[in-house]
């Protein structure tokens, strides 16, 4: 798998089917990413039931909300905290995908107030988007396991609402590696594949699921119980 973004959330050490997964997944574009920021939190949050969860180490990014669409070279290539003062000066209070991406931009730069209340404000902006609903699920779920435990159960009740979202579906899967719940990591993004895998996003979720599959042989897949 080439280098490349989802969204400017570098995925260097994601835990999937047993296994480190190397390398960034490419959402759009080929260009190289700036890493995080190396004081940024990292989320643990609760685990599925014994015997159904990931196995390996837990080193993930900060949780933040994905979007659909990839990040403009120019901007992919900042640190986190440099991408929240390009999208700082850019963004617009009438525009819900400005303040989208700047909620996004805090989250992985650690500012987690600052991303909730951009996702309020493009709630007000665009009440019937499921985007600010995500993105606060999100932002609840690094408070720890009680609101990871919310911000998964917000996430099922979205997709279920959404069967057709790829947002939706992407966001739930890209929840469940912090959860380190494999069945859920899978299905999900399995789902963002069959909705439409030709755009950004669904080809983002397929590469995910090859480099799942692949590690899975190469490791022995996920630890299960009979």
């Amino acid at each position: 798998m080439s280098p490349g973004r989802i969204i400017g959330v570098v995925v260097t050490g994601l835990v999937v089917a047993g296994a480190v997964i190397a390398g960034a997944m490419a959402l759009g574009g080929t260009s190289d990413i700036a890493p995080p920021d190396p004081a940024q939190p990292i989320v643990v949050g609760v685990v599925a039931a014994p015997g159904q969860e990931l196995t390996g180490p837990t080193d993930l990014p900060p949780l933040a909300l994905v979007l659909a669409d990839p990040v403009p070279d120019d901007i992919a290539n900042l640190s986190p905290s440099g991408q929240v003062e390009r999208y700082r000066s850019e963004v617009a209070d009438d525009d819900a995908e400005s303040l989208l991406r700047l909620g996004a931009a805090e989250q992985r730069a650690g500012a987690q107030d600052a991303a909730a209340d951009a996702y309020r404000r493009a709630r007000a902006v665009d009440p019937d988007s499921i985007a600010p609903a995500i993105g606060l699920a999100m932002v609840d779920a690094v408070t720890g396991d009680a609101g990871m435990t919310r911000a998964t159960a917000a996430l099922r009740r979205i997709t279920a609402a959404n069967p057709d979202s790829q947002l939706a579906w992407f966001n739930r899967g890209w929840l469940a590696t912090y959860r380190r719940d494999a069945g859920d990591v899978i299905a999900s993004w399995k789902r963002v594949a069959e909705i439409d895998a030709d755009a950004p996003i669904g080809r983002t979720a397929i590469a995910l699921l090859k480099g799942i599959a692949e590690q899975g042989r190469t490791t022995g897949g996920t630890r299960t119980t009979g």
